[in-house]
């Protein structure tokens, strides 16, 4: 089993070096195969170079692709989501986390170990759960996710789910080849932060078992400012939940998808 770690990134240069660090400690001391997936999304810094050089200097495993332009958030998760399939193998896992240090590695270990207990489809770094704790957003920030969680919890529930709006998170690579084959690339279709909403919406279709565990979300270790077009965001977010709630969802059948055979080949 390898653990792969999608780190979608925009100018991330002075992030790399202290979040690559964490990733060398966390392979330590969980004897997990871990292999980073960055997916730079145009940046204009030196993101990239960065990347390759802490990863060699730390003995981490690193697959770094680049997209010529930046193609916002969900470009860069759909870029990484295929990258998996294509690398990756039957048992392993997907976690897809910021680039931006605010979120701790350290949490794959709980989080694998709940999934592979609870028989889980994935697994959410949540901000409402007994033990969680966010330091360093702002209010209005905190008070906007706050909302989205309820909104959605109310009117798209999604069993299981507080935090609709966290990328981070851990996926199970039969159930990311599930989503492959059912959506395709209609699966990612939001460009910017409302991609996650999307990606768990779409999920719901096929009634995933999903666990949350508390997260401490350090946005004080922040280096850059926050790339979130907040008007933006929650025009998006709004028309999901609308989308969500005149349209028919698409239904699949559970036996057939579990029997189609993966689309992408062995790991190479």
């Amino acid at each position: 089993m390898s653990l792969f770690v999608l780190l979608p990134a925009y100018n991330e240069q002075e992030s790399i070096r202290p979040l690559f660090k964490r990733f060398q400690t966390l392979q330590q001391i969980s004897n997990m195969d871990i292999e980073l997936i960055l997916v730079d999304d145009g940046s204009s810094d030196k993101t990239a170079e960065t990347a390759l050089e802490e990863s060699q200097s730390l003995g981490i495993l690193l697959k770094l692709v680049q997209h010529p332009k930046n193609g916002g958030l969900g470009q860069a998760i759909k870029t990484g989501f295929r990258t998996f399939l294509e690398i990756s193998q039957e048992g392993d896992f997907l976690a897809a986390m910021d680039c931006d240090n605010t979120q701790p590695p350290e949490l794959l270990i709980k989080m694998y170990d709940t999934m592979i207990a609870g028989s889980y489809d994935i697994a959410i770094a949540s901000r409402y759960r007994k033990g969680s704790k966010v330091i360093g957003l702002s209010k209005f920030r905190e008070l906007m996710s706050y909302g989205a969680s309820w909104l959605f919890r109310i009117a798209a529930r999604v069993p299981g789910v507080r935090d609709y709006t966290c990328g981070y998170r851990l996926y199970n690579r039969t159930f990311v080849s599930k989503l492959d084959m059912c959506y395709g690339d209609n699966l990612f279709t939001e460009s910017g932060f409302a991609c996650m909403i999307d990606l768990l919406l779409k999920a719901k279709v096929l009634k995933p078992k999903i666990a949350e565990i508390p997260m401490v979300l350090r946005y004080d270790q922040k280096p850059t400012a926050s790339k979130m077009k907040i008007l933006k965001t929650i025009t998006r977010t709004l028309k999901l939940l609308f989308k969500n709630l005149s349209s028919t969802p698409p239904t699949f059948n559970q036996q057939e998808t579990a029997r189609i055979p993966l689309k992408i080949g062995n790991r190479k």
